[in-house]
């Protein structure tokens, strides 16, 4: 018996000394259907913790309900975020801004991203990149990439969404997000850009 409890003892205070603390958080692991099918995604907390807590926190709450991908420039990037209005919609606090890590500032095709405007300013706002290398990215701490497309949908899902609508105002004329916002949001979409592809929920894996 004393090996056994020699060996438990010595366990516990394994534990105890703040070891297991430092592990490395598991991947999260998504799926989100999309009207060109699903898209598979990996969440790397290591990246950037509050963003990816943030987007774990979306999934779970059901946030990517029929979400139009409403800004998609071809080489550039896929914004998501602006929904009509329903009587389900969460909203969410602003986010602390993650450490930018000098590995992570060239992004990526199929990474994705939160979106901001300033210090502290990300919400609910993401982006997929779309070209292999955006220089523009990665620049500001409020763009912290916190994951990735990964497996075959990068391709067959990822390279399908429709990027024929261009740039929002006011540098093209895609959906406006303030429009999209409105009492007749929904309407506004299916009227002017009938073939926008949209999130229609994301789960865990």
């Amino acid at each position: 018996m004393k090996p056994i409890l020699t060996a438990t003892l010595l366990a516990l205070a394994f534990c105890s000394s703040g070891y297991a603390q430092t592990a490395k958080p598991p991947a999260i692991k998504v799926q989100c259907k999309t009207t060109k099918g699903d898209l598979d995604i990996t969440i790397e907390p290591t990246w950037a913790p509050l963003g990816a807590a943030r987007f774990a926190q979306m999934v779970d709450d059901g946030f990517f309900k029929d979400v139009p991908l409403f800004r998609c420039v071809n080489g550039f990037l896929c914004q998501f975020g602006t929904v009509p209005p329903s009587k389900d919609a969460k909203s969410y606090v602003p986010l602390a801004d993650d450490p930018l890590q000098p590995a992570r500032r060239s992004f990526k095709r199929g990474y994705i991203s939160f979106a901001g405007s300033g210090p502290g300013s990300r919400t609910n706002h993401l982006f997929f990149t779309l070209g292999e290398k955006v220089d523009s990215l990665g620049t500001q701490p409020w763009e912290a990439p916190i994951g990735y497309v990964s497996g075959p949908s990068l391709d067959k899902v990822l390279g399908q969404f429709n990027t024929g609508y261009g740039d929002m105002p006011p540098w093209g004329h895609g959906p406006d997000p303030q429009k999209i916002a409105a009492a007749d949001g929904a309407a506004y979409l299916q009227k002017n850009f009938p073939q926008l592809d949209y999130l229609r929920s994301c789960k865990r894996k």
